[in-house]
């Protein structure tokens, strides 16, 4: 028989740049589309009156799906994760974190501090037996040709076990999710050769090689812009200067082409004739239609959503988190780990 239990959706409604707004605004967006249970956890006076706002400027708003859970404590970006742990449990993100892991077919997404939500997701869902540390999987939007990256934050310090952990869990990732029948493995390095890079990165490059997994070996960074592999495979540290690198060359690659249609009459017409073409490319490249980058390697399923996600970014982090849980990424991860 059909398993027909409902997603429940637990959110840091005061983590981010916008909110609780946006992230409010976000969730109700989901559910005109989205099958699930909404609870946030924040400042519940806050929520209620933002809550209330919508509803009496829509005829069509039904709250029945959402609830409200009061949290006390203010979590900063610059506070640190064992601070939040110590002397912060009654804030959204480890009152949320500690809600999802008791609660079945229940997923996490916060906009917040992601030191913080990786602490009280660690501690809160626990790891997954045989996983040596949890990873920040980021899905890249590169047109066409977007891949998942991982590690993207998480961890600095590698060891060459970790290289192969991160390479399941992302080709489950790429797999259930980007629905990639058989991702292409790549391990990011600074050269193709089979003995390039440090000693983690070419005793990482030796297990992958021998696993049963789909590796294509080394990929240097401009291979990863032509669709080299759809699983890239770094350490923390890397991981997260490509990751940030790509979001500011992005940026600066629409702010030029921008300027470029704006300068002067002539190229204005030209804009408008290709305005609907430009539309479509600047969605193909949007982070916010992924809306989060799953922690993966943890007994549960946890989003950190970029800390400027407005509503948009939060609807569709909701979407994915739905689409893990009735995928059962987690589960399916822990398989893959016991027969690799």
């Amino acid at each position: 028989m059909e398993d027909k239990t409902r997603p429940v959706i637990a959110i840091d409604a005061m983590g981010g740049d916008f909110a609780p707004l946006e992230i409010i605004s976000g969730a109700l967006l989901a559910l005109e589309s989205i099958d699930a249970e909404i609870v946030l956890f924040g400042n519940e006076k806050q929520i209620n009156d933002i809550l209330d706002s919508e509803l009496s400027s829509s005829s069509k708003l039904d709250l029945k799906n959402i609830k409200v859970i009061n949290s006390t404590d203010d979590i900063k970006m610059d506070d640190s994760p064992s601070e939040v742990l110590k002397h912060r449990k009654n804030s959204s993100i480890f009152m949320g974190t500690e809600f999802a892991a008791r609660t079945k077919e229940c997923a996490f997404i916060s906009a917040g501090n992601t030191g913080a939500v990786m602490a009280c997701s660690l501690i809160n869902m626990k790891k997954i037996e045989g996983i040596l540390r949890p990873a920040i999987a980021t899905v890249i939007p590169l047109g066409e040709n977007k891949f998942v990256l991982l590690d993207s934050g998480a961890n600095s310090e590698i060891k060459p076990l970790y290289f192969k952990q991160f390479a399941i869990m992302g080709t489950v990732y790429s797999r259930e999710i980007l629905k990639i029948k058989d991702p292409k493995v790549g391990l990011l390095n600074v050269g193709s050769e089979e003995k390039k890079g440090t000693e983690p990165v070419v005793e990482g490059y030796k297990l992958l090689k021998e696993s049963e997994l789909n590796f294509i070996g080394n990929v240097e960074g401009r291979d990863i812009f032509n669709g080299a592999a759809d699983v890239v495979v770094s350490d923390g540290f890397t991981g997260n200067i490509l990751l940030k690198s790509i979001e500011g060359m992005a940026n600066f690659f629409f702010t030029e082409i921008k300027n470029i249609f704006l300068s002067n009459f002539l190229t204005k017409i030209s804009a408008l004739m290709v305005k609907k073409e430009l539309k479509a490319m600047k969605k193909r490249f949007d982070y916010e239609e992924y809306g989060g980058a799953l922690l993966l390697g943890i007994d549960g399923v946890s989003i950190i959503s970029h800390g400027s996600s407005k509503a948009k970014a939060i609807k569709n982090a909701i979407r994915v988190a739905a689409e893990s849980l009735k995928a059962g990424i987690v589960n399916k991860i822990k398989n893959e780990v016991q027969n690799q």
